[in-house]
């Protein structure tokens, strides 16, 4: 029996829920803004365990003497994916890889203040490096090198979202703002 990624996040998404429900209602206070960057964090290190850990084969037989295919060798599994006969196999493999850390690098320096391009990155490589160690100990999964420089370079991508976004919203809010004194 094999348990695949969706499962966990739509239990988290239940707990979440009904957790942040009973928060609001004891305390009294919400803001929007607040309970989305909560949550964008939230599900960005619940997705990625949920596609890092899952499929999760239970009650299926393997031989744990076997040890874990590791990839040291930087590039290695890149350009197998590259030149692989389906193209699904690089797009999976490479964009799967960096896209999954996006929503980290995105959500970080919204939930901790962390605003340096650098400190968002080294925290990217800190969590994919945790996932590759785990993935050493679950069948069917291997550490790989590569997916530590895509996860990496996915949560740099999303950090330069981030900046982005705020430039964007910053400029509007300043518009928004001039449109209003000049009314007054």
């Amino acid at each position: 029996m094999m348990i695949d990624y969706k499962f966990p996040l739509i239990i988290f998404g239940i707990v979440w829920g009904i957790y942040r429900a009973i928060n609001i209602i004891l305390k009294m206070k919400f803001s929007f803004k607040r309970e989305l960057i909560k949550a964008l964090f939230a599900f960005s290190v619940v997705g990625i365990y949920s596609v890092t850990v899952f499929p999760f084969p239970f009650y299926t037989y393997f031989d744990s003497h076997l040890p874990s295919p590791i990839n040291l060798i930087p590039f290695a599994s890149i350009y197998g994916s590259l030149h692989h006969f389906y193209y699904m196999v690089p797009i999976r493999n490479i964009g799967g890889n960096i896209l999954l850390f996006i929503p980290l690098g995105f959500s970080l320096p919204f939930r901790f203040q962390i605003r340096t391009f650098w400190k968002v990155t080294l925290l990217g490589l800190i969590t994919s490096f945790v996932v590759e160690c785990c993935q050493l100990f679950i069948p069917m999964r291997s550490f790989d090198v590569d997916d530590l420089m895509l996860n990496t370079l996915g949560t740099g991508l999303g950090f330069l979202l981030y900046k982005l976004f705020v430039q964007f919203f910053s400029k509007n809010l300043e518009a928004m703002q001039l449109k209003e004194i000049s009314k007054n």
